[in-house]
């Protein structure tokens, strides 16, 4: 990363300073918001709490895939030690750069969320609630680049790093909690398209 990023990283950040404004730079705040874990724990937590514990072991995974959200890009960032970009920042930040925070947060509940709403809908709904979360957290991404916080590889990390590790919990994880809990009833069973059979 250290040997092929930081020409193209640089170019592309240039290029995205030169094309900004008053209007776009309000959007992409507002935007960077919406990755941040200060809204996301929150909402992970309001989640939960309106499900009223009825799938246990899917409450659980989006736990753990809110705080290893949070958890992992801090691990990662101590090993690569990535300065930020020197370019103009349009929001103060004093930590390292690789990968993104927000844009893992994001990549990571925003898909574990959609997921969980998505298992009561028809196809075309659920690939429809999927797509969103996909989008809101390529927005993420690029608020965090425009805003000069973060190189574009950074975000591309911290969209990698988030989808895999939710999808890591609900394939591996998720399974493990559901199979210590009480077996679902032939109604719960039948809607529950994570159950296997």
């Amino acid at each position: 990363m250290r040997a092929w990023a930081p020409g193209v990283d640089v170019q592309v950040l240039q290029a995205i300073a030169l094309h900004r404004s008053s209007a776009l730079t309000s959007v992409a705040q507002i935007v960077s918001d919406a990755g941040s874990f200060a809204l996301l724990a929150p909402l992970s937590i309001a989640f939960v709490l309106l499900r009223r514990w009825k799938r246990p072991a899917d409450d659980i995974a989006l736990v753990v895939v809110a705080a290893g959200s949070a958890a992992l890009p801090s691990v990662v960032k101590l090993i690569v030690a990535r300065p930020r970009p020197t370019i103009e920042h349009l929001s103060h930040l004093t930590s390292l750069s690789f990968p993104s925070e927000h844009t893992t947060q994001a990549a990571a509940i925003y898909l574990t969320i959609a997921i969980l709403l998505s298992r009561d809908l028809n196809r075309g709904w659920r690939e429809l609630v999927v797509v969103l979360a996909v989008l809101i957290a390529l927005a993420v991404a690029w608020s965090r680049v425009y805003l000069g916080v973060h190189f574009p590889t950074d975000v591309i990390a911290g969209l990698l790093l988030g989808w895999s590790w939710a999808l890591f919990v609900f394939h591996w994880a998720r399974p493990k909690l559901a199979e210590i809990q009480p077996p679902p009833g032939p109604s719960a069973e039948r809607h529950d398209p994570l159950v296997k059979r």
